[in-house]
């Protein structure tokens, strides 16, 4: 029996069997001379049979081919050994060698060798995942305690207690608004007080992304299903998001091939990556905002009127600053103090400057009020920030540039400029030369020259 099993070129086939184990097989007599290693073990760790056997393993440690052996220690031991290594490839593996008796007496030694690079750059990739949401989470409990809504204005009120409502159910929503007005605030309000809290809120800007990568950022991709793709591909954020919520901003700029794909999903409750046939059922609520007219849309065959349907169960409308002015000071009061404690800054908006603000129609929203704010408490170096020429990128009216209240003081000086400046200005777009604008300020033209040197204006 004996020299059956040591003599291991006697049958034929025995390679074949051994080079169909995925784990690399190492196998040497009592003595540690080197009878056998398969193919999985050649590509595991680098080394070629040739080099190995008929070798005893003290031999080829000291020529440098193997660190320590596995094999010696079982010998010694007369134990099953298991270590953990990295080899010489930069391979971390795991080493599991056992004694084969013959009767009392070691008859030969069998080594399994198990790659494991890939699942310790996983559980390395988890660790850091888990460690990433542990920050974001305590982020996102520190901007709870924080966030509020500010409105006056009884339309806003309407929209958060609207949004508050449907929060309680699973209802696709879709908000309509302006750029600018807080479509995604309201969104992440929703999921905020949704049973889905606990879980992802993603947000993929549909009009942001190149419409190639679009659908894998949507949908993920099996390995190598394109050029370029990933060799062990990637989960789209329906799959990520699941039991929580997606946001699609921009739903109006989805191509149309990728509607039908996001009607899918909202019909069935499945999804195929890019390169899969295969369905992978979710459970991930859809909110989706556009500033475009979706209704036009459909009639112009630009948006899927199905589709349409679907995302629009229940509609909010964010109406624009200008339609409700009375939330202007609160925000103005909310940014000033925000930006304040973020640069370590102690300003504040004199009430000229607030009825500025207050005739301004704001294009941008809330989001041009938030960076018009920053802007001037960042580059005004006077604690109490007053309407002066160049300030603003508008053209204040004379009254709100003059217009005080009852208790407010200005410098007679800065009150003279801003008239000055005013008339200037209006001047210099009214007439073409310095000649005309001399005559009908019935001033010297050398004059009208040095004060538009003076404010700036061409």
């Amino acid at each position: 029996m004996s020299k059956k099993l040591l003599d291991m070129n006697d049958s034929k086939n025995w390679e074949k069997i051994f080079d169909i184990f995925t784990d690399g097989i190492y196998i040497t007599n009592a003595d540690g001379l080197t009878l056998q290693v398969n193919r999985a073990y050649e590509e595991i760790t680098g080394l070629k049979a040739e080099n190995l056997i008929g070798k005893y393993m003290t031999q080829i440690v000291q020529e440098g081919y193997l660190s320590t052996s596995i094999t010696q220690k079982v010998i010694e031991t007369k134990q099953p050994v298991s270590v953990e290594q990295e080899i010489n490839n930069g391979k971390k593996v795991v080493l599991n060698g056992f004694p084969i008796f013959d009767e009392n007496e070691i008859l030969m030694v069998v080594s399994f060798v198990r790659d494991i690079t890939v699942i310790n750059k996983i559980e390395d990739d988890l660790k850091r995942s888990r460690i990433l949401i542990d920050q974001y989470q305590k982020k996102i409990n520190e901007l709870k305690k924080t966030q509020k809504f500010v409105a006056e204005s009884t339309s806003f009120k309407r929209v958060i207690s609207l949004a508050r409502k449907v929060a309680n159910v699973d209802s696709t929503v879709l908000i309509l608004g302006e750029s600018g007005t807080g479509k995604e605030v309201v969104a992440r309000e929703i999921h905020e007080q949704s049973h889905r809290n606990n879980h992802l809120f993603l947000k993929i800007n549909c009009g942001a992304i190149p419409e190639n990568l679009l659908e894998s950022e949507l949908f993920g991709y099996e390995g190598g299903s394109f050029t370029g793709a990933k060799k062990n591909g990637h989960i789209g954020i329906f799959e990520m998001a699941n039991k929580g919520t997606v946001f699609l901003d921009e739903i109006g700029d989805m191509p149309l091939h990728l509607q039908v794909k996001l009607l899918r999903v909202l019909q069935e409750k499945t999804i195929s990556r890019i390169g899969s046939a295969k369905n992978i059922s979710i459970d991930t609520r859809i909110i989706s905002a556009t500033n475009r007219n979706l209704e036009e849309m459909v009639q112009k065959k630009l948006f899927r009127q199905d589709l349409y349907y679907r995302l629009n169960v229940i509609s909010i409308n964010l109406p624009p600053l200008r339609e409700r002015k009375t939330d202007i000071p609160p925000l103005i009061d909310y940014f000033v103090e925000n930006i304040n404690e973020k640069y370590k800054l102690n300003k504040r908006l004199s009430p000229g400057l607030l009825k500025c603000f207050m005739e301004y129609d704001w294009p941008g929203n809330v989001r041009e009020l938030e960076n018009m704010i920053e802007r001037v408490l960042v580059t005004s170096e006077e604690n109490e920030i007053t309407p002066k020429p160049g300030l603003l990128p508008w053209k204040p009216s004379i009254n709100s540039l003059l217009e005080l209240e009852s208790d407010e003081i200005m410098p007679l000086k800065q009150a003279y400029e801003n008239l000055e400046y005013t008339i200037l200005k209006n001047a210099a777009k009214r007439y073409r030369t310095t000649y005309e604008i001399a005559e009908a300020l019935q001033i010297s033209q050398p004059s009208v020259s040095r004060k538009l040197k003076k404010y700036h204006i061409h």
